[in-house]
């Protein structure tokens, strides 16, 4: 019986079959029918705000996409700030390494594109006539919030790589012959929409994380340096420091839910969990702050956690030698130093910092405790300097550690997974400092030590002069600063510096290894393949 019912099942499919092969050819033709495709799928606020809650992702992704230097290479291994510290043959270490098909660089490339394709897609429907709004205003937010974010990539891409590709509009057919505009051109697409982003994006944001006026000021301000437009770096820098687009100021004392332990300082306050929003503290200081939330799906991306701690804390609990087999005693987490600050970062720019609260014991931890007795040293004292006889003692297990990237209190009493915070993309002193960076432009020495002294009044460190004040001194104070929080290689990009800086303030691997022409990243190899039908130039020495 069941066989018969097989039988007729199967006549019955043949005979549809044969029947279909001889009707229209139609038939075979592809056909859109309900599926949500660009044309149907935004018709409203809440679609558009999913569309780039994505771009959001992505961003949150760049501060914990990988378990390693993945996270910190943008933030300028190699560079003069910090080094890969298990491998001198590792890329960044060794800059002969960096080519058309290395890994970081081109991700980093494929990733700005990923980006300027949602924002585009937002941007282009925003503008179609069957949304529903609910004002205007609503619908010019959501276009500026696209436009902020397509300059914010292209800002990552021409600060790296110079020119590349304009896209201002959604492909919706395969395309092969992308062109390579000017770096200047670049840099002009991207004021444009900055300027309509500054104009018509929020004061204030919906929660937090999200995008408001004087994060487009901020960047604005940066790319009006690149174009050596200094009045309008200044002008949109101090729409921010004054309070045109919101209330935002350096944080002068301590506060936050640890605000009250002794031995430490508002700097220090600044890094700890929950003190990055000013919804939760009352920190007036982040402009733009990447969320990250602990025990959440995609709440931190990768591994459960951000592997900043991981990343930059010192190997401290695998300390063995001959003669001592415990660690170091520490409470600071479980790093495992995948990098380490140089010699400039640790020592050299903190010369005459007199009672520099960034440089305190609460900011860098120098001082690390023996956990067990070994003659004729007991539990409890001071590791010294003599005590450290190998590489591998200073490389990766004693040396001067940031309290920026890591915790006493670690969520859930967790050491490895225990430290989730939100991060700063965007922060006051770093307005400050880019507006004093335009101000040296000028020739204004006076007011960009004024910009400067405003951080280290706040930092309690000795006041630079005018004089004094040239890009080095910039510079080194955005590390006194803004280690490990800004994208230190876009910083020396866009100043064609990474060759110069690298090569007197570098780790000797990365010093001896480095290349003028490493001013500029290659453009991806596999970008050029692919762009079958124009020349997408290569920058020269790759």
């Amino acid at each position: 019986m069941k066989n018969l019912t097989y039988n007729k099942i199967w006549i019955v499919l043949i005979g549809l079959l044969l029947t279909l092969s001889c009707s229209d050819e139609d038939f075979l033709k592809e056909e859109r029918r309900d599926g949500l495709n660009t044309e149907n799928a935004f018709r409203n606020k809440a679609q558009f705000e999913t569309l780039l809650g994505n771009v959001y992702r992505q961003i949150r992704e760049f501060y914990n996409s990988g378990d390693g230097d993945s996270d910190a290479w943008i933030k300028g291994l190699g560079t003069d700030v910090f080094f890969w510290t298990r491998d001198d043959s590792r890329v960044y270490n060794d800059w002969a390494k960096l080519n058309p098909f290395e890994g970081y660089s081109s991700r980093w490339f494929n990733w700005q594109f990923i980006i300027i394709r949602d924002a585009n897609t937002a941007i282009d429907a925003a503008q179609k006539e069957d949304v529903i709004w609910n004002s205007d205003a609503e619908r010019d937010a959501i276009i500026a919030e696209g436009r902020f974010f397509r300059a914010f990539a292209y800002r990552n891409l021409a600060n790296l790589y110079g020119g590349v590709p304009i896209i201002d509009g959604p492909v919706t057919e395969p395309k092969v012959d992308f062109e390579r505009a000017t770096r200047e051109e670049t840099w002009q697409f991207i004021k444009a929409d900055l300027e309509f982003a500054r104009t018509y994006l929020p004061l204030e944001p919906e929660f937090p994380g999200k995008v408001v006026r004087a994060a487009a000021d901020h960047l604005l301000a940066e790319v009006n340096i690149s174009l050596k437009n200094y009045d309008e770096a200044i002008a949109a820098a101090t729409r921010v420091i004054n309070g045109t687009h919101g209330d935002y100021q350096l944080m002068d004392g301590r506060f936050g839910a640890r605000a009250d332990e002794p031995n430490k300082n508002v700097y220090w306050d600044l890094f700890r969990m929950g003190n990055q929003n000013r919804e939760e503290s009352g920190n007036k200081e982040g402009i733009w702050v990447a969320q990250m939330e602990y025990n959440v799906p995609g709440g931190t991306i990768r591994f459960g956690r951000p592997t900043t701690e991981r990343m930059f804390q010192n190997f401290h609990w695998g300390f063995q030698k001959a003669g001592y087999t415990g660690p170091a005693q520490d409470s600071t987490g479980r790093g495992v130093a995948f990098i380490r600050g140089g010699n400039h970062v640790n020592y050299t720019i903190w010369r005459g910092a007199g009672n520099d609260l960034r440089n305190t014991e609460a900011a860098i931890k120098r001082k690390f405790y023996f956990a067990d007795d070994v003659a004729p040293y007991s539990k409890g004292d001071v590791i010294p300097k003599s005590f450290l006889t190998v590489a591998e003692d200073s490389m990766l297990h004693i040396f001067p550690n940031w309290q920026k990237f890591g915790t006493d209190k670690h969520l859930d009493g967790r050491p490895d997974n225990g430290y989730v915070r939100d991060f700063y993309v965007m922060r006051l002193s770093e307005t400050y400092l880019l507006r004093a960076e335009a101000y040296l432009g000028k020739g204004q020495n006076d007011m960009a030590a004024d910009d400067i002294n405003a951080i280290r009044t706040r930092a309690q460190a000795p006041l630079v002069d005018a004089g004094d004040v040239d890009i080095d001194y910039i510079l080194d104070e955005r590390i006194r600063e803004l280690y490990g929080e800004e994208y230190r290689m876009l910083t020396l990009g866009r100043l064609g510096l990474i060759y110069d800086r690298t090569k007197r303030f570098g780790y000797e691997p990365a010093r001896n290894s480095i290349q003028e022409y490493n001013n500029l990243f290659p453009i991806p190899q596999s970008v050029i393949d692919r762009n079958g039908g124009a020349v997408l130039g290569q920058n020269p020495g790759y």
